[in-house]
């Protein structure tokens, strides 16, 4: 049963964040992370965003698997794959438009934000950058959205130059409604809440590292 509850808890994260990628793509602004340069690449290459976030993040589970643990790179490709699916889908056959930016933008941040939580506290991440906070998170306390908004900040300013200054302007604002919704989540990692079996076998590679 507990494993269904957080199955379900982590296709919810999904849905929220692919609803929040929707309403960014539509009114053409973008978002940091992984997602943040799919986005950006996406015009460039013609290819999917869905088909980019995905390829993104494939260097980014050798990390997950030495550093976090097996469960938990598995529960992130799915939700990777899972998202990747959603955000076509989405912007393919329900898509979302707001009339203004300033309306968009900060739903957009809730949305994702509040996805985040789901998949955060249920042992989840959506790869790359996600991997990153959880990973900083469980090793050294740092609040997730503190390193969500510092990297962000980065992609954002190379965004400018695909975007221009006012749609990432406009950007600015998701980024910081989802860190805010990001700084009132739980300092203590996820992973450390899950049953003593899994725990064993997320925390193996930790252990190893820190001898």
């Amino acid at each position: 049963m507990e494993s269904i509850k957080r199955w379900v808890s982590i296709i919810i994260g999904c849905i929220a964040v692919s609803l929040g990628i929707n309403l960014l793509t539509s009114s053409h602004l973008v978002m940091g992370g992984t997602a943040g340069l799919g986005m950006v690449l996406h015009p460039l290459t013609g290819l999917s965003f869905g088909i980019l976030f995905f390829i993104i993040n494939l260097p980014f589970y050798f990390m997950a698997i030495t550093q976090i643990g097996v469960l938990f790179t598995i529960r992130s490709f799915v939700s990777v794959t899972l998202l990747s699916f959603l955000s076509d889908f989405f912007s393919e056959w329900l898509p979302i438009s707001l009339p203004h930016p300033l309306l968009s933008s900060p739903l957009a941040g809730i949305l994702i934000g509040i996805g985040l939580i789901f998949l955060f506290r249920n042992g989840s991440s959506l790869g790359g950058i996600n991997m990153l906070c959880v990973y900083l998170d469980k090793k050294y306390g740092i609040n997730p959205g503190k390193t969500m908004f510092t990297t962000d900040l980065m992609i954002l300013c190379g965004a400018i130059f695909v975007f221009g200054i006012v749609h990432v302007l406009y950007s600015f604002i998701a980024i910081f409604m989802m860190s805010a919704v990001l700084g009132r989540y739980h300092k203590r990692s996820p992973i450390e809440k899950n049953h003593v079996s899994e725990q064993e076998e997320d925390f193996s590679p930790l252990s190893e590292n820190s001898l």
